[in-house]
């Protein structure tokens, strides 16, 4: 084997490890950013603490975003109001690629879940036990530990609406 067929499976290489702290688990955000080669799904309370509004993950998305005209962002929150009062960015890049950026509030069962999480297609996720706790675990190459968080994400999907546009309504 070549010594670029070693780098690309060492790269390929499923890694598993736990977070301890909010610094680790930004890191580890950018990485499941990072890896995603078609769909990033985010589901969080409102976004707190995640980076969001940084100029490096606006432009981290801005680049998975360019990269291809299938490429989607799906969001969904509990609460979408701190996002509209403190990421510009993220709203920035929501106006950009209005047909790649999608951000639902939660209702009735999806309420519930309590652990926020970030899946980059069916492969790679971050995953916070519970959105008070700081220890959370990052999962990268690793689809035993991202679909069933991917199919989860689905259900909390159907289980919101619509709530942030590109464009602002209004009289």
């Amino acid at each position: 084997m070549s010594d670029a067929g070693d780098a690309k499976a060492a790269k390929t290489e499923p890694s598993y490890r736990p977070l301890a702290g909010i610094a680790e688990s930004q890191a580890a955000i950018d990485e499941v950013i990072a890896v995603a080669q078609r769909t990033i799904r985010v589901f969080d309370i409102s976004l707190a603490n995640r980076g969001f509004n940084s100029p490096a993950r606006a432009d981290r998305l801005r680049e998975f975003l360019v990269k291809g005209r299938a490429h989607r962002l799906l969001i969904a929150l509990h609460d979408t109001d701190p996002l509209e009062r403190e990421c510009p960015r993220l709203l920035t890049l929501l106006r950009q690629f209005p047909m790649s950026i999608e951000i639902h509030r939660t209702l009735a069962q999806a309420r519930n879940a309590m652990d926020p999480f970030i899946v980059a297609d069916d492969h790679s996720v971050w995953h916070q036990q519970h959105f008070e706790q700081q220890r959370a675990i990052v999962a990268i190459h690793s689809p035993q530990d991202a679909i069933p968080i991917a199919q989860r994400f689905d259900e909390i999907w159907e289980l919101s609406e619509p709530a942030v546009s590109a464009t602002t309504l209004g009289l």
